[in-house]
């Protein structure tokens, strides 16, 4: 892993090389998302199709990828195992929720020019910023956990102890933090996030039948766990985190055209449920309804007797960790952009200065590490914490949607950027109906297992 790493640093270092190998600026050019130039074009021809181009591989892609993280895997895979096929069609409807969703980003990003806690500061006072930072602070060090208990799950999958895999993926984070670029972070990050599609791989390589999947899939039950699983799935899809993400990533990567980071954030919202999908049906098929996983090594155990103990634990870790990897990226930067902007210290280009430059930004992704490091020494069930988080992410989610909302509807975007007519009625819906669900099913789902279980 040490060797892929390296590799994979060396190649993001040669990136910006593309961009005055093109006789272009660097800092015009950006390769991978958005842009005055068209790196892909410069490679490939003048005219080269806009869909083949490099610009896709942007700050869109990689927040959908860093979103199948190791919770939103577990849940998923959880989905599968414990009720079959029941939660699939809820993967396919969230699609266009988390595509809408992440949409409005590209738009306050491009034409404000800040990121998300500054435009809430700017727009409505500088309480309502902090209260944001410190949701999302909280959200991110719980999601930092649950990416770092996915790299010790992995590690301890090969006989390595949680202390050891902790304190190495800790290094790496952080290592790559430091030393990368903004636009080298973003090209280490979708590597490791793509291969999150094993998951994809071995869902077509067990084939179920169709007409199985679909009986199951219009299944409901009444089981309080089933309805505490359907916000966990919601919470697990749109996270907040993914909003602060994209809108400061868009700024510090210089964005000028919303067109291509659209692109890149719908190729990305189809990718990410498509992964989503791929861990439901591979445990659905694998492991046969009605059984719980209670740790990563119940999802190896469950595929190993088609694809054998090797293979399975091979395929389990490629997934679980480049999922955890590209997601502690993202967590990491945008909880640092969130504490630089409600502080209003250091500018939206601390990624590319050296620490001595942007001391806030850098201490807050050590300390980011830090706190994992003692949340995960405590012995924390991995199974049960990254489902913990999934559900806490869909309670904070109401919160997000609003500011999102309320900034994209209002006197932040000019006129011909707002949302307005029948996009902000559907938003409106859209928002309202998924705050419901997580809400509701989240209390139903603890309150009625508590009376069941008293």
């Amino acid at each position: 892993f040490g060797t892929e790493l390296s590799y994979l640093m060396a190649t993001a270092q040669l990136l910006p090389l593309v961009h005055t190998s093109c006789g272009k600026e660097h800092e015009s050019t950006p390769l991978l998302g958005g842009g005055t130039g068209d790196a892909a074009s410069c490679l490939h021809g003048r005219t080269s199709p806009r869909w083949l181009s490099l610009n896709l591989l942007g700050p869109g892609l990689l927040v959908c990828l860093a979103d199948t993280d190791t919770g939103c895997l577990i849940v998923a895979a959880q989905s599968g195992s414990r009720w079959g096929y029941s939660l699939l069609p809820l993967q396919v409807l969230l699609i266009p929720i988390l595509f809408l969703t992440q949409e409005l980003t590209i738009r306050l990003a491009v034409h404000t020019q800040q990121g998300h806690v500054a435009c809430i500061g700017q727009f409505f006072g500088r309480g309502w910023a902090a209260f944001a930072c410190t949701l999302l602070v909280v959200e991110c060090l719980l999601a930092m956990v649950s990416e770092m208990s996915g790299l010790a799950a992995v590690g301890e999958l090969w006989g390595i102890g949680r202390t050891a895999a902790t304190l190495g993926s800790a290094l790496i984070i952080v290592t790559v933090i430091v030393f990368c670029s903004y636009k080298q972070v973003e090209a280490l990050g979708i590597c490791f996030g793509l291969f999150e599609l094993t998951f994809v791989a071995t869902m077509l390589f067990y084939h179920p039948s169709p007409r199985e999947v679909f009986q199951g899939a219009f299944t409901f039950h009444d089981d309080p766990g089933f309805i505490k699983l359907i916000a966990a799935n919601v919470g697990a899809v749109v996270m907040p985190w993914m909003v602060y993400f994209q809108q400061s990533a868009v700024v510090a990567r210089r964005v000028r055209s919303e067109d291509e980071e659209r692109a890149s954030t719908l190729l990305g919202s189809g990718l990410t449920q498509l992964i989503m999908i791929g861990a439901l049906v591979t445990l659905a098929a694998a492991h046969g309804p009605h059984r719980s996983l209670e740790t990563v090594e119940d999802i190896v155990d469950a595929l190993a007797p088609v694809l054998g103990d090797m293979s399975s634990r091979v395929l389990v870790s490629l997934a679980l960790s480049g999922g955890s990897l590209a997601a502690a990226f993202v967590v990491t930067l945008a909880s640092c952009w969130a504490v630089c902007e409600a502080l209003g210290v250091e500018d939206k280009f601390s990624m590319d200065s050296s620490p001595s430059s942007a001391p806030t930004f850098y201490a807050s992704s050590v300390a980011f590490m830090l706190v994992g490091i003692l949340v995960l020494e405590t012995g924390v069930n991995i199974v049960q914490f990254n489902m913990v988080v999934e559900l806490i992410n869909g309670l904070l989610l109401p919160f997000t949607v609003c500011f999102l909302y309320l900034l994209c509807t209002g006197e932040a975007l000019p006129p011909e950027a707002r949302v307005v007519g029948w996009h902000k009625a559907l938003l409106a819906v859209v928002f309202s109906m998924c705050g419901a669900v997580c809400l509701a099913s989240t209390f139903y789902g603890v309150l009625v297992g508590e009376t069941r279980t008293a």
